[in-house]
């Protein structure tokens, strides 16, 4: 379709340009704040793996019957899939409300710095769970299964975070200096959050549409 429509691929080539260097330029100016946001992102995720991997036998049982189906194909129907990504949609988007809501206060940001522990503990127990008690299939569940939606999610969350943690930052900056300007930049955090609720929706639909495709005709073969 973009082949058909010129006007398409040049209106998304823009689009993603645009993205592209708004990204590069709030690095430049919260490089710390992005620093910050992947410590406590990588220290959740650490401690998700090594938490996976001090699990008991008995433990280890018990969550294998109830994590194993949860990232097994094992829908096909339209109604399936519509499930999967309503769930998948809630869960994506609460976390970002729950930053956008911190970042309107001055006392939010150990709200979102929690978030980001947790969303990286999340991350890093299941894959060291899979890793530790299925080995190389392990290792190609994540990829199948749990990789593709994540990825996009994790730079979904770090970037939201960021923006959080720079307008609660830019809060205290206004009660010591009443004169800063405060709705050009809440315009901005507002639209902001809403492109990458919409991203965080994108990776429900991966989730939902894209991923029991690959892992239906990877993972038997693998087997």
């Amino acid at each position: 379709m973009v082949h058909r429509y010129p006007f398409l691929r040049r209106s998304t080539l823009s689009l993603g340009g645009t993205l592209r260097g708004l990204w590069l330029s709030s690095l430049r100016r919260c490089w710390l704040l992005y620093l910050i946001a992947f410590l406590f992102f990588g220290s959740g995720f650490c401690w998700g793996i090594e938490s996976a991997c001090k699990l008991d036998k008995a433990e280890a049982a018990q969550l294998e019957d109830y994590l194993i189906p949860l990232t097994t194909p094992g829908y096909s129907s339209e109604n399936d899939r519509k499930t999967v990504f309503s769930q998948a949609a809630v869960r994506n988007t609460l976390p970002l409300g729950v930053m956008y809501l911190a970042g309107l206060t001055v006392i939010g940001m150990p709200v979102v710095a929690g978030v980001l522990f947790l969303r990286g503990y999340a991350l890093g127990f299941t894959g060291g769970f899979l890793v530790q008690h299925k080995g190389a299939y392990g290792f190609w569940l994540i990829l199948t299964e749990v990789f593709p939606q994540n990825v996009i999610l994790t730079v979904v969350f770090i970037v939201g975070a960021v923006a959080s943690l720079s307008f609660s930052l830019l809060l205290v900056r206004r009660g010591f200096h009443p004169e800063t300007a405060v709705f050009p930049w809440f315009v901005r955090y507002t639209g902001m959050m809403a492109l990458l609720a919409a991203a965080a929706l994108g990776a429900g639909l991966v989730e939902a549409y894209v991923v029991p495709g690959v892992a239906g005709v990877l993972l038997p073969l693998l087997e």
